[in-house]
């Protein structure tokens, strides 16, 4: 096991730049539509979900906005961390693999860092939905959905290093 790591460049897949654009696009396109609900949004609004997808706290409209900046604030460190792939911790790094382990690297952090953009987009929606009475609970299937693709992804990107 290789205890100092090179500096290589990775390039970015296509696909990550691709992923990239698309939930940069929905962000903006989330804070958009929360922008112009704004005015609509009572004071109180959903602000925890029990396991059904029912609301148990409500909270002041302001507390929406704590999502979209703790979603920048993370995807803004795990960009940062997409570009260093150095700074891993890997699983079996051995020289013969070093650029195929970070290029894994790479692609895993591109997939953590939008997927979960993309639950902080499905969460703010909901809860703007539910505030505004356009329904009643957070739609489950689609949450189950995107906590699937990211443990999956997750679990896939354990399972491919581990093969290596």
């Amino acid at each position: 096991m290789l205890t100092e790591k090179p500096k290589l460049d990775i390039a970015k897949p296509v696909f990550a730049k691709v992923f990239d654009i698309l939930i940069i696009a929905l962000f903006a396109a989330c804070l958009v539509y929360l922008f112009l609900q704004w005015n609509q949004l009572p004071e109180r609004i959903p602000a925890h979900f029990v396991a059904n997808g029912e609301v148990d706290r409500f909270g002041s409209k302001f507390e929406l906005l704590l999502l979209p900046a703790i979603a920048i604030v993370m995807w803004i460190g795990l960009w940062f961390l997409e570009k260093r792939p150095h700074l891993y911790n890997y699983i079996n790094l051995q020289p013969d693999n070093i650029e195929t382990q970070y290029r894994y690297g790479v692609v895993f952090m591109n997939v953590v860092k939008n997927v979960s953009t993309l639950l902080f987009i499905f969460i703010l929606w909901q809860m703007t939905d539910i505030a505004l009475g356009r329904t009643e609970s957070m739609n489950m299937p689609i949450f189950i959905g995107i906590m699937v693709m990211l443990f999956g992804s997750i679990s896939y990107y354990i399972y491919r290093v581990i093969k290596l």
